[in-house]
């Protein structure tokens, strides 16, 4: 692997659990990277900070920027259900 690529993912990967510590902060109370998820698909204010800080365009980049580091998500029937009971059109994302 080139070490440049190497280097871009460490940080990415180090800014994206600072950021997710940030938003367990916030809340005010310890989260999984799986509840973070979910409060940044609740909370808009939270997606334009990460979306800022990490260079992503779009809110479909930060879903896959999660995914990536941890890809058990897509198997989490809390996300799944969360996902169900909520109509993607009421969460504002943005493709």
């Amino acid at each position: 692997m080139d070490p440049r690529t190497n280097l871009i993912d460490t940080e990415t990967t180090h800014l994206l659990l600072c950021l997710c510590t940030f938003v367990s902060n916030s809340e005010g109370k310890k989260l999984s990277i799986q509840n973070v998820f979910i409060t940044l698909l609740k909370e808009m204010k939270y997606r334009r900070i990460f979306k800022s800080l990490l260079s992503l365009e779009t809110d479909m980049e930060l879903v896959q920027l999660f995914i990536k580091y941890d890809p058990t998500m897509v198997n989490s029937k809390y996300i799944s259900k969360f996902l169900k009971s909520n109509d993607s059109k009421n969460l504002n994302l943005v493709y």
